[in-house]
């Protein structure tokens, strides 16, 4: 049942955090042999299996909560991480994503690497910190498929050097409108608008460790990700939560993080980014930058037939949240399926993403969604529920 986990085996990866975690009411989940927070319990009762509701339900919207109002602090440290550098390095990526690298320094970008079928290979945010270095981070169960594609991609001629540093740094996430204080009793660094601008990553001295500091946010509020040494990420943490009492700082997991991504709008890679769908079907033709000369997959993205369309909607649901895999009906048809879903405590609605043909893809179509057995009306949506102008993680 969703929620079950299997403890044979158990732990193999973890990241400085885990046994302070799991002292603070961690409820772990694995992905790729990575122990990762789920949510924190309010009670010392196991999380309850089951399709519908459960009793984390409670706690997810606690943090949630908490987060918006002021901040909260996630241990990523599963991300995959590589550092590509060298002369060719900008080139390389380049040809092998469809979008652009970033070209400021300290500029960050979403890259999506494509098959040459012009399919969804992948999904990696790279941040640009130097003329011939790239910080690429992409989903911690996609390290071993995203290292293979960088070092099978690359040709004899480039100059280029790839390493692979998902367990050399920690990341330790921080969402809230009050992240910002909490991070200024800790360091020097700008962190005005000016000083450090959205969409950006520097390297930064916190609480006396240098670390890279990206301000991104897929929260949907105002934050960094801290990307320090593994082993200096538990003395990160201490000085990042006792600086945050006064701001009432919690520990938040990775329901509550979908459930905020899910309020975004933002897709994610082996749910809605998938190798059964081009960049076009999955709409994000603006991740795509027909301008550059050539990548892989760019021709067969032109070519490919327009069959599908992800979106995004709400959906009428009181006790059961869309999970993914589940029927989209007009009458007694079948025409796609959901690809993840999840409840949004800020908007208090039930949200999805679905593969839908181009016909039900305008905003505003309509069409039920089967879960658990009963057909429930869902409303394709124009945009993000939450914050559609992005105007929170400005700030």
């Amino acid at each position: 049942l969703p929620g079950e986990e299997e403890p044979d085996g158990r732990p193999q990866k973890t990241s400085a955090l885990y046994e302070k975690l799991k002292a603070a009411g961690a409820v772990y989940g694995e992905t790729y042999g990575w122990e990762r927070p789920k949510y924190f319990a309010l009670d010392d009762a196991e999380e309850q299996g089951g399709y519908q509701r459960t009793n984390s339900f409670d706690a997810v919207a606690a943090e949630v909560k908490a987060v918006a109002e002021g901040v909260g602090v996630l241990d990523l440290s599963g991300f995959a991480k590589y550092d590509v550098s060298g002369p060719d390095a900008e080139a390389f990526l380049n040809r092998i994503c469809a979008n652009r690298m970033p070209k400021k320094l300290g500029g960050i970008g979403l890259v999506h690497p494509l098959s040459i079928q012009g399919r969804i290979y992948g999904e990696m945010t790279v941040t640009r910190f130097a003329d011939d270095h790239f910080y690429c981070l992409s989903a911690a169960a996609a390290e071993q498929r995203d290292w293979d594609l960088l070092i099978q991609s690359k040709l004899p001629h480039e100059d280029v050097t790839i390493r692979n540093l998902t367990m050399d740094l920690g990341v330790l996430v921080m969402n809230g409108p009050r992240s910002r204080d909490v991070l200024a009793k800790l360091t020097d660094a700008d962190l005005t608008n000016e000083g450090f601008r959205w969409l950006s990553g520097q390297e930064i001295t916190i609480a006396g460790i240098k670390m890279r500091a990206l301000r991104v946010s897929y929260a949907g509020e105002l934050g960094w990700e801290l990307h320090p040494a593994m082993d200096e990420l538990a003395a990160l943490y201490d000085a990042v939560w006792d600086a945050g009492q006064d701001y009432g700082i919690v520990n938040y997991g990775l329901y509550a993080a979908n459930t905020m991504r899910m309020e975004k709008g933002y897709k994610a890679w082996g749910s809605e980014l998938t190798n059964e769908l081009t960049m076009i079907e999955a709409d994000m033709p603006r991740f795509i930058n027909f301008n550059k000369e050539d990548f892989v997959g760019k021709q067969a993205t032109l070519d490919a037939p327009d069959r599908f369309r992800i979106v995004y909607g709400e959906v009428a649901a009181t006790n059961v949240d869309v999970r993914g895999a589940e029927p989209c009906l007009i009458g007694e048809n079948c025409i796609g399926l959901t690809t993840s879903g999840g409840y949004g405590h800020r908007v208090g609605k039930s949200l999805f993403f679905a593969c839908v043909p181009l016909e039900q893809s305008t905003p505003g179509s309509t069409f039920d969604v089967y879960l658990q057995g009963e057909r429930h009306e869902a409303v394709v949506l124009a945009g993000p529920a939450y914050d559609p102008d992005n105007a929170k993680m400005r700030v």
